[in-house]
């Protein structure tokens, strides 16, 4: 059927140049946004448009419109929650001391693998449509709560439930090597995943490491990625440099990685390495706020550079319990001193480039994907200036509004 909507009386139109180098925002006044079976078939003034050219003609009363926020990095799949971990750090235990103590990743661990993949789904799913609600178009989501094959099959396997079931792009990713499970040595568990990476190739798009100390070295981050490539996975991801500076950045980059997240210690050296080798700057300012975190990364010296900037949530129960993009986007802006426009442009392209889906969303430019938000707004500029305000008056994904919760998913 040839559905042609007509989204006219927009107040402020914000798409993504990427004809320009580096991509950047353009901002329309009074124009129409003219959708056909669910993607972007044109802008056009909004002045002189026929309502009879168009199946339907939706008055958007002067709202503005901006991209559907994409978050690339998220760990949304568990179980349980960590609030008393949250008051220990706040009372100066570290997160590596947790962590060593049997918390942190692995009391998440113990309560995913206790849970079945029915209620796995129910309280995941709910956190998928609250992020819609707050103007998530598209995720991705990763494994690393089991540290078994069973368990981290689960949760991939739930990862696909979501994408047929909710209307939104979904990129899964292994994390087999997020932490080392009690009862076994780093050597031993990471020979076990290197073994089984196979049972996960149908699974799952890419693969990912935590590359820190006391965890998983810049070595073991090498053989994963190429027994990965022999596998035949496409997406090689690494959370790196985000406690300490290990070298893993400058490698992956090096080894074609698509993205490198956090990066907190990243250092010129990476900064290079990532331009090189068109690697995507993953950053969560979520998890500096949240852990109180004093380093930042080393943002303009990465746009300087040319490298692209991507945001995303890192919504995980023990590090950054959000569901907000709008958050990321304010605390991106004030702990990074970017402008909003590179914030937003991080927030859109720079994180569908870290999914490799750039061209089909994130930019809300001819032939891509309708996938947009309509603010209480007529300025984007506000979803920066104040804080702590929902701006999302409906999320659009296809063309279609959402019906979306208005109550936090929480445990």
């Amino acid at each position: 059927m040839n559905d042609t909507v007509c989204f006219r009386n927009i107040g402020q139109l914000v798409q993504v140049d990427t004809a320009n180098k580096p991509p950047r925002l353009k901002i329309l006044d009074k124009h129409a946004l003219i959708v056909k079976n669910g993607r972007v078939e044109k802008v056009l003034k909004d002045s002189g448009l026929k309502s009879s050219n168009y199946s339907r003609v939706i008055d958007l009363k002067g709202k503005t419109v901006i991209p559907g926020l994409v978050d690339c990095h998220t760990h949304l799949i568990y179980a349980g929650e960590r609030k008393d971990e949250m008051e220990r750090r706040l009372d100066a235990t570290s997160y590596m001391d947790i962590l060593k103590r049997g918390g942190g990743i692995l009391s998440t661990v113990k309560a995913t693998r206790e849970a079945d993949g029915k209620s796995l789904l129910k309280t995941a799913k709910a956190r998928m449509k609250r992020m819609m609600a707050l103007g998530t178009t598209a995720f991705e989501i990763k494994s690393g709560y089991g540290l078994d094959i069973e368990t981290e099959k689960k949760i991939l396997s739930v990862g696909n439930r979501l994408e047929k079931e909710l209307p939104v792009p979904v990129t899964l990713t292994y994390l087999g090597a997020h932490a080392i499970p009690e009862g076994s040595t780093k050597s031993q568990y990471f020979d076990f995943v290197m073994k089984n990476l196979p049972l996960f190739r149908n699974l799952a798009d890419g693969v990912d490491i935590f590359c820190e100390e006391g965890v998983f070295s810049v070595k073991d981050l090498k053989r994963l990625f190429l027994q990965a490539k022999l596998v035949g996975f496409t997406q090689l991801r690494a959370h790196v440099e985000e406690l300490s500076h290990q070298g893993g950045c400058a490698e992956a980059a090096r080894l074609g990685a698509v993205s490198c997240d956090h990066l907190e210690y990243a250092n010129p050296k990476d900064i290079r390495a990532m331009k090189h080798g068109d690697t995507v700057a993953v950053l969560m300012p979520g998890v500096t706020f949240f852990l109180g975190g004093k380093k930042t990364p080393l943002v303009h010296s990465m746009l300087d550079a040319g490298v692209t900037l991507a945001l995303a949530t890192d919504c995980n129960p023990g590090s950054s319990p959000t569901y907000n993009m709008q958050t990321v986007l304010n605390l991106a802006c004030h702990l990074y001193r970017i402008t909003p426009e590179q914030a937003l442009v991080a927030a859109t392209y720079g994180s569908a480039k870290a999914l490799e889906d750039h061209e089909k969303y994130g930019s809300l430019q001819p032939g891509q994907r309708a996938d947009f938000l309509t603010l209480k707004t007529k300025d984007y500029r506000d979803l920066f200036y104040y804080f702590g305000e929902n701006f999302v008056e409906q999320t659009f994904i296809q063309g279609q509004a959402v019906r979306i919760p208005k109550a936090p998913a929480i445990e």
